[in-house]
């Protein structure tokens, strides 16, 4: 799978923007803040209908505009398809595939795959739970187009189900009877969304050896665990081989024991919304004790490793992967054993400001972008 063209209108600094790509490696380079991310980050939004670098679509389009556009025709084998989101400040996105446009954006997701490496990439390792959550639904959604949905529905009911939540803390007459209705709607899509990560994991942890050993020249154990908070409200429970029937039990149990305390508090406290993706190498924790060197190793690994996947199990071919502005961050040892990996994918996208120091490679096509977003090829 690779990327023709791609066109952006009224996306981040840019008015209007046309731009050819071609299979194989690809460079875009100029100083910082001129918008090399901002396009990437644009091809990256239609596979996955979301940014790498914030939550809220709007901020993607350019100040001052109510919609912003991204269109991208995309090749693949003897197929070609034209892909379209249309971005809306006041109303909700809209998406189209060869000019038609889709009801559900599970039918779209999964058009495009594509795989990101980009500096953000280290708060899988070191920041919050929500970025490993993050990682494992958009891994699922790039993998599995259809959790997409089962994710929204869950998404859904938990907001019903904190509103229910907090019209009962501020008025104690409210009508409770509809709670155990969510709360089985709960359990069966959070059932099925904390089944989903754990095979996930399970298949990425040996790909994560390799790869990480490979990055690194370390053969110690990594193991990847989801954490689950129907354990207990505080400390996350980590079970061997769970079936779906003992998840809904734990899961239901868990909401009927919490309730009150849910109640108090106004909000939902159980659920895959709370799990927690846990790393370990040696038996301790990657956010704790790992060097930034080995968060880098393992963050790659991790990309890698989905990459991996995406190539094995995709019927459109390889994944389109998107090296943004990583040189700047990793030694010269990785950013080699990186290119290494990535050099025989269908087509590789790469972001640099300094282009003196990107690795001398046969590139498939070089990109000045100026600024204003200006672009030149050379």
């Amino acid at each position: 799978m690779w990327v023709r063209n791609l066109k952006l209108s009224n996306f981040r600094n840019y008015k209007n923007r046309n731009l050819d790509l071609l299979p194989g490696m690809n460079l875009l380079f100029g100083d910082n803040g001129n918008g090399k991310t901002n396009l990437v980050e644009a091809l990256f939004f239609l596979a996955n209908l979301e940014s790498h670098r914030i939550s809220d679509t709007k901020s993607l389009i350019r100040q001052g505009e109510s919609q912003s556009t991204v269109i991208a025709e995309v090749s693949y084998r003897e197929r070609n398809l034209l892909l379209a989101a249309e971005i809306n400040a006041g109303s909700g996105n809209k998406y189209y595939l060869n000019g038609n446009q889709q009801k559900r954006t599970s039918d779209f997701q999964g058009l495009l795959a594509a795989v990101i490496f980009a500096p953000e990439d280290l708060d899988l390792i070191r920041r919050d739970p929500n970025d490993r959550r993050r990682f494992m639904d958009q891994a699922l959604i790039s993998l599995r187009p259809r959790m997409a949905a089962v994710k929204a529905d869950y998404e859904r009911v938990l907001k019903q189900r904190n509103a229910l939540l907090k019209s009962a803390k501020t008025q104690p007459k409210v009508d409770l009877s509809t709670l155990e209705i969510w709360d089985q709607q709960l359990v069966r899509l959070g059932t099925e969304i904390t089944m989903a990560r754990i095979e996930l994991l399970q298949t990425l942890e040996p790909l994560l050896q390799n790869f990480y050993r490979a990055l690194s020249s370390d053969a110690e154990q990594i193991k990847l665990d989801l954490e689950l908070n129907i354990g207990s409200e505080d400390d996350g429970a980590v079970l061997e081989n769970p079936d779906a029937e003992q998840i809904a039990s734990m899961f239901h149990g868990k909401l009927q024991e919490l309730r009150p305390k849910e109640l108090e508090r106004g909000v939902t406290l159980v659920g895959p919304h709370r799990d927690e993706l846990r790393i370990t190498k040696a038996g301790l924790s990657t956010r704790s004790h790992s060097s930034q060197g080995e968060a880098w190793s393992l963050a790659l690994g991790l990309k890698l490793a989905i990459a991996q996947l995406l190539r094995e199990n995709s019927t459109s071919g390889d994944p389109v992967l998107i090296l943004d502005d990583v040189f700047a961050v990793l030694d010269a040892g990785r950013r080699t054993r990186l290119l290494e990996f990535v050099a025989d994918y269908e087509q590789v996208l790469v972001t640099s400001a300094d282009r003196a120091s990107t690795p001398d490679l046969k590139w498939s096509l070089e990109v000045s972008v100026g600024k204003d977003g200006e672009l030149a090829q050379l």
